[in-house]
């Protein structure tokens, strides 16, 4: 039974590896740009997130993480994506991703980004329509040669959830005060 279990095991990991290595192989194109990424709620780590990548309107990714908050996948260059970072118990947030950049680039920069995603329980008592929004725009940018986010957007939408943040902390102090 031992030899069998040991067996199953390796057999696991085997698998695992080749599996990674399959996908990083497939991934790994010279003509895509590559996104890291961590999702966390309040600097706690954040499981079985499912990333979703949309082209447009055309899901073509699916990236799932499970206990780890760590994701890293690539992009396809030159198009309009929108990144949609979803858990069990969490509300949806998303950006938008401009992966165009010119012709003449031979070596794609990547992105990196660290997400911090709202606990439905946090947000409870509030409309979170705003959640439909993307929480940022993201393209290349020609001087710095990189891609960076639009600060002001940013800023923008940053302030407005955490006025819907406070808000929902209001509602909840209101409620604890009717008991």
């Amino acid at each position: 039974m031992k030899k069998l279990y040991s067996f199953l095991k390796i057999s696991m990991v085997l698998i695992a590896i080749v599996s990674t290595y399959h996908s990083y192989a497939i991934s790994s194109k010279k003509d895509s740009i590559l996104l890291v990424g961590k999702i966390f709620n309040n600097e706690e780590r954040v499981k079985d997130v499912v990333i979703n990548v949309f082209d447009h309107n055309l899901k073509i990714k699916t990236i799932k993480v499970k206990s780890s908050n760590f994701v890293r996948t690539y992009l396809p260059k030159n198009t309009i994506l929108t990144i949609e970072i979803t858990a069990p118990n969490f509300h949806d947030k998303r950006f938008m991703f401009d992966s165009h950049v010119p012709d003449k680039l031979t070596k794609l920069p990547g992105y990196e980004f660290d997400m911090d995603i709202f606990s439905i329980e946090e947000l409870s008592g509030v409309n979170t329509s705003l959640l439909d929004f993307p929480v940022g725009l993201v393209k290349y940018n020609s001087k710095k040669k990189i891609f960076i986010r639009d600060k002001d957007y940013t800023k923008r939408m940053k302030k407005l959830y955490f006025q819907l943040l406070e808000e929902a902390q209001m509602s909840e102090r209101g409620t604890l005060k009717d008991d």
